[in-house]
């Protein structure tokens, strides 16, 4: 497992104090893509409730989607931990 700094790749920390005061936890999630060749395609992007492009990434690629949904998960409730939500 990755851990800390290496596992989130966020987009802009700046935007992240912009919209947290009016957000909840619910309006954070995640989602597994197929955004690379074999062996490793697969990876995990954290979206925000009225964005269309994702707040933060996984840095690794991964060869199992299983894989990926386990770690997006981990790194989100990190994320919403630092935020404090």
């Amino acid at each position: 497992m990755v851990t800390g700094a290496k596992r989130l790749n966020l987009t802009s920390q700046y935007a992240f104090s912009l919209v947290k005061g009016d957000l909840n936890r619910t309006d954070f999630s995640v989602v597994v893509k197929n955004r690379a060749r074999t062996p490793k395609p697969w990876r995990w992007e954290v979206y925000c409730a009225g964005r269309r492009s994702p707040i933060a990434r996984s840095n690794n690629f991964f060869e199992l989607r299983s894989t990926a949904s386990l770690e997006s998960h981990v790194a989100l409730d990190e994320m919403l931990r630092k935020l404090r939500f």
